[in-house]
């Protein structure tokens, strides 16, 4: 895991300094197997990452008097007590081990909004963050084509009308589903249609055109767009109230 997002996944900007230095010392210990770290070299990943230590003194008097840590030979080489490392293992030990985690901060939906509803939806809208936080913008095309499409659906079934985009046993193309959808009285949406078109517009290149590779700056052309209509999507099939 990056630093980076291990910052951001312990929300390390509330912790007090003493907390700060218990999550790098840990993070450290995890990813590089290193029991004891230099207290400079965490104040200075710290400072690095935006989060400076305002008194260095204090904070060796924090480390001194605090039980989970111990120093060693040298002045400023501490190592977490075996305690600690383990409460903290039980914590945050997952986000170094789980392979089910998908590191993501709502960088195309808000997953305040979007997340909570139903879990096979959020997995997808945090594959969606972070394929586009990790420049994987085909992938991310392709995984906001088919929440688009499952939520459409999902608005159809919500009304019981699912019988008006199925035909020889299977849903209909997405094609026709947005058509359908756009001028279905009964889901009561209200953007255009070139909304939608726009939406899936991108979502087909990046599934079905052999020569496109999808670009940031076209996923960027249509986020505000496709969280617009995905949260209007959201209200049509009761997953928003």
């Amino acid at each position: 895991m990056e630093l980076i997002q291990y910052i951001a996944t312990v929300n390390l900007s509330q912790k007090t300094e003493l907390e700060k230095v218990k999550l790098i010392a840990f993070y450290v210990n995890s990813v590089d197997n290193r029991a004891a770290f230099s207290l400079a070299e965490v104040i200075g990943t710290l400072s690095r990452a935006g989060h400076p230590i305002s008194n260095v003194s204090r904070l060796r008097s924090y480390l001194a008097k605090s039980r989970d840590f111990k120093r060693m030979g040298k002045m400023d080489e501490y190592v977490l007590v075996p305690a600690a490392r383990q409460k903290m293992e039980v914590e945050y030990g997952g986000l170094f081990h789980n392979e089910e985690i998908v590191l993501s901060s709502s960088e195309i939906l808000d997953e305040s909004l979007f997340i909570g509803k139903r879990g096979f939806l959020d997995k997808l809208i945090k594959q969606i963050n972070h394929c586009y936080s990790n420049n994987c913008f085909d992938a991310c095309a392709v995984l906001m084509r088919r929440v688009f499409e499952v939520v459409l659906i999902l608005a159809f079934e919500q009304h019981g009308i699912q019988d008006q985009i199925r035909e020889n046993g299977g849903y209909v193309t997405l094609d026709r589903i947005v058509t359908r959808a756009v001028q279905n009285t009964a889901l009561g949406l209200s953007r255009p249609q070139r909304d939608y078109d726009n939406i899936k517009g991108l979502g087909n290149l990046a599934v079905h055109s052999v020569n496109f590779n999808t670009r940031k700056s076209d996923i960027d052309d249509i986020k505000r767009t496709y969280r617009v209509c995905l949260e209007e999507l959201y209200y049509a099939a009761g997953l928003r109230t």
